[in-house]
């Protein structure tokens, strides 16, 4: 009697940063428990990327070492994982023009020798920094895999613009662990805030905070005018900035020069959410991402602007519900008394902390995971 083959599948991930170990370490016993042997194979980041300081290891992943090749501004890499996937029934890698193994699955897959499966937002929602032969390089290749695991309902439609089958996108609902943050949030104690207070010496009872990347998108010379025009309305205001990049010297410097602005680096887990239980909401004028979950579960509404760049979970946002979205991203008067009639506003805040406290129990880690796996057991099945 012959013994039947665990089907395996791979994720191939070009660095590990912190907020998707949650995520990959129960898909990894999700679908163990549904008989699946699943690998990840994880690279190093770029220099670039390096100085968001927000990597990780995983003793249980495969870590392999990446080969970045600079042309100009831009940045290749070949992830040298061929003979980890070369019994893979399912391969699914991050869409993305610059990740030259993916060029190699795709003539694999067209051979039917390897399924392979696109992980990403289904198009660059950055037009500011896209670079327009890789964009069209993905749209020629981006419905030639064979599954579609889409970041939310936005990606999904744009991988359907592609002309990819609906039946063969699997929308994830991308998110990070929002448990571990709510754990974190009763195990700190009222003493320990108050130390983190006297250490950041905070005086004021409106405090706000940016967390995140630090880089152009993310229009920080924006938010640190805007919080001088703020401080200007509100005397007791103070702004603490979590996160690095090649941005952060304007932090830096701003926070020489402000003893109200508060510079505290990259913080991630249990040393992020002092930092936020601190504050009452979120500032980031600029690019919005997974940001947006760290509002939703710690309870401190975000303010953002309704530019043309935001990732696709800016979806989860909805304005005057669960936070603020600005209508003109370049109306720096508009941005600032926006966020100073909410700090003076004590019901339409709790108005908007409720709307979070919805959005946090729709947006899980678990939700996610169950999706994903979903999505791979479907993606298994059809030939």
């Amino acid at each position: 009697m012959s013994i039947q083959k665990r089907p395996k599948v791979v994720v191939v991930y070009k660095n590990m940063p912190h907020y998707r170990v949650a995520f990959f370490e129960l898909l990894r016993k999700e679908l163990e428990k549904d008989g699946v042997n699943f690998v990840l194979i994880y690279g190093q980041p770029s220099e670039k990327d390096k100085k968001k300081k927000d990597t990780i290891e995983l003793d249980w992943a495969v870590k392999i070492k990446n080969k970045i090749i600079k042309i100009g501004n831009r940045e290749l890499y070949w992830q040298p994982c061929l003979k980890y996937i070369k019994d893979a029934d399912l391969v699914i890698v991050e869409q993305a023009s610059k990740l030259l193994i993916n060029y190699i699955l795709l003539v694999l897959n067209k051979l039917r020798i390897t399924r392979l499966a696109y992980w990403g937002h289904g198009k660059n929602f950055q037009d500011i920094s896209a670079n327009f032969i890789a964009e069209k390089i993905k749209v020629l290749l981006s419905n030639k895999v064979h599954w579609w695991f889409a970041y939310n309902n936005t990606s999904k439609r744009a991988v359907m613009d592609l002309n990819f089958p609906e039946s063969r996108i699997t929308n994830v609902q991308n998110t990070i662990d929002t448990k571990s943050l709510l754990q974190h949030m009763n195990d700190i104690s009222q003493e320990e805030l108050d130390i983190c207070k006297k250490e950041l010496s905070l005086i004021g009872n409106n405090v706000a905070l940016y967390a995140g990347g630090m880089y152009k998108e993310k229009r920080l010379d924006f938010l640190l005018d805007a919080c001088k025009l703020i401080k200007k309305n509100i005397p007791d205001f103070e702004m603490i900035f979590i996160g690095g990049g090649i941005d952060d010297y304007k932090v830096k410097q701003a926070s020489e020069e402000n003893d109200w602005i508060k510079y505290v680096g990259p913080k991630f887990s249990r040393e992020k959410t002092k930092y936020f239980m601190l504050s009452k909401i979120q500032l980031m004028p600029g690019l919005v991402g997974l940001g947006v979950i760290d509002s939703f579960a710690y309870g401190v509404p975000m303010v953002t602007t309704n530019i043309s760049y935001h990732s696709p979970e800016i979806e989860y946002l909805e304005n005057g519900e669960n936070g603020i979205i600005v209508s003109d991203p370049d109306d720096l008067k508009e941005y600032a008394e926006s966020v100073i009639r909410l700090l003076k506003d004590d019901y339409m805040l709790q108005k908007l902390k409720n709307g979070c406290s919805i959005s946090k129990r729709k947006y899980t880690n678990e939700t996610m995971v169950n999706n994903f796996r979903l999505g791979v057991l479907k993606a298994l099945e059809v030939k």
